[in-house]
């Protein structure tokens, strides 16, 4: 008798050769705040418009959070499709601002499920949600994080 496990992603980055956790990489998702010497990666997907009113092409957007008490240069930093397709950010977040950022025609938010990624500088995931077929169907609805 076998068991035989598989991941589908990994919620934490980890050095290739032990398998130990990166100390110099952010942490996904929400959870505790970083400690001492850890890295502040407070920017958060909170939003987004994945099927706005209208036809094809559609005007979609994603929002992010800033919870950090600093604001927060997004130079170099991206937002990923389902299909790892990337719009590149820059400018800074300011303490515990919103961000609403309209996305290209290349980087699309399927109407059927889909996923967004956010990636920090070093191209590391810093957060990501996902959203299913019945939460996208609600045309011109912000899904909310």
């Amino acid at each position: 008798m076998a068991i035989f496990l598989a991941f589908q992603s990994q919620a934490w980055h980890t050095d290739d050769i032990t398998g130990h956790t990166n100390p110099d990489t952010p942490h996904p998702g929400p959870g505790p705040q970083p400690g001492p010497g850890e890295p502040d990666h407070a920017i958060r997907i909170v939003g987004a418009l994945v099927n706005p009113i209208g036809p094809a092409p559609e005007h979609e957007t994603v929002t992010i959070l800033n919870a950090s008490p600093s604001a927060m240069d997004l130079a170099g930093w991206q937002i990923a499709d389902k299909l790892k397709d990337k719009h590149n950010l820059s400018g800074a977040i300011d303490a515990g601002a919103t961000l609403v950022i309209s996305l290209p025609s290349n980087v699309r938010l399927g109407n059927k499920e889909g996923m967004i990624t956010l990636l920090d500088n070093n191209g590391l995931k810093v957060d990501g949600v996902a959203y299913t077929e019945a939460q996208a169907k609600k045309e011109g609805w912000t899904l909310v994080f």
